[in-house]
């Protein structure tokens, strides 16, 4: 039986929105680098991201249902 070891994580950059391209300088740590359009990302511009997202799925928790 074999298993399939994961390589990297499944992420998108945060520009072209192309899927395992995200690359990081392991003397930078703070630094992304997408390989599909070139562009430099930081950690903190991934955690506003997120931040983003989470505001949203909170409002989300709490907001009544449409229906």
């Amino acid at each position: 039986m074999t298993t399939k070891t994961q390589r990297g994580f499944a992420v998108r950059c945060l520009h072209c929105g192309q899927e395992e391209c995200v690359r990081l300088d392991v003397h930078n740590l703070d630094t992304f680098t997408c390989s599909s359009c070139d562009t430099e990302f930081s950690a903190d511009d991934v955690r506003a991201e997120i931040d983003r997202w989470a505001r949203l799925l909170a409002w989300l928790d709490t907001a009544p249902d449409a229906a």
